[in-house]
């Protein structure tokens, strides 16, 4: 397809089993090509190069005539009240809401037009961003705002450690609502792993307070090291010359990673999930 300004786009429905090596060659050869390329998908799906490559999963019409949809396409970023708990005390987040479901030929005409990005557009600072597209606008907001926690993290830093103190507990009902990344953080030991991974309260002083990223079976002979991970440890309580700094350390939000990342060396692991 041709956009308006001559912009031309390739639509690909790829086989269920396409491996994804063969997914990113073909999207690697249209960009070289100076082609813009869409995979379609059905919602059912959930092929392991979804996040990977330009992607939109859509779902056919239930009855004859209705429009095709793409269920969870477009992302917007909002502005919410930090629920990080009192030992980090950020004030506000800028985060992204849940994809929203659109019409497929509203997507379409947004794809040819390029009022869209897709996530697998990277800026050049870290944090947590979209997972499937957005509005440019909103691309644009999220990389100035990691800018400015950039800049601002000493303060960061200094206001969690000299805050309140408080204990997560694993199920995520604490005094900070962990549920969401207490879930991606599961997800995340599963696909590291490869086994199911449960969360577990600290048993050690180095992991700060924070909670335990555990695989739930170790096979006979496994080199899995008994911690996977450790999640949002307090800021007052680290210290990363211990074994903290040879661990990946998971957090929520750029904000909890940039509270972090201003103490920590330069080989620690911190990843926002």
């Amino acid at each position: 397809m041709t956009s308006p300004g001559g912009r031309r786009t390739v639509l690909q429905i790829p086989p269920l089993a396409a491996r994804s090596q063969e997914i990113r060659e073909r999207t690697a050869h249209a960009h070289q090509r100076g082609l813009d390329i869409v995979w379609f998908t059905p919602a059912t799906h959930d092929p392991p190069w979804l996040t990977t490559v330009p992607a939109v999963r859509v779902t056919s019409p239930a009855q004859p005539g209705a429009p095709w949809t793409a269920p969870a396409a477009v992302q917007a970023l909002t502005r919410e009240a930090c629920s990080c708990g009192p030992a980090w005390g950020h004030g506000a987040h800028r985060t992204w809401a849940p994809p929203q479901p659109a019409p497929l030929s509203v997507l379409l005409e947004d794809l040819l037009a390029r009022r869209l990005v897709h996530t697998t557009v990277q800026t050049e600072l870290p944090g947590r961003r979209f997972i499937a597209w957005a509005r440019g606008q909103d691309v644009r907001a999220e990389a100035e705002h990691l800018r400015t926690l950039a800049t601002t993290a000493g303060a960061l830093t200094e206001a969690a450690r000299s805050s309140t103190p408080y204990t997560p507990r694993p199920d995520g009902r604490s005094a900070a609502p962990l549920g969401r990344l207490l879930e991606a953080a599961r997800h995340w030991g599963r696909q590291t792993t490869g086994e199911v991974c449960h969360i577990e309260t600290p048993s050690a002083n180095w992991m700060a307070g924070g909670l335990v990223v555990t695989p739930s079976r170790r096979p006979p002979g496994s080199t899995l090291p008994e911690v996977t991970a450790v999640v949002r440890p307090l800021p007052h309580k680290l210290a990363w010359n211990s074994a903290l700094s040879t661990v990946p350390v998971l957090v929520g939000s750029p904000e909890e990673y940039f509270t972090l990342r201003r103490t920590a060396p330069q080989t620690a692991q911190i990843l926002i999930l």
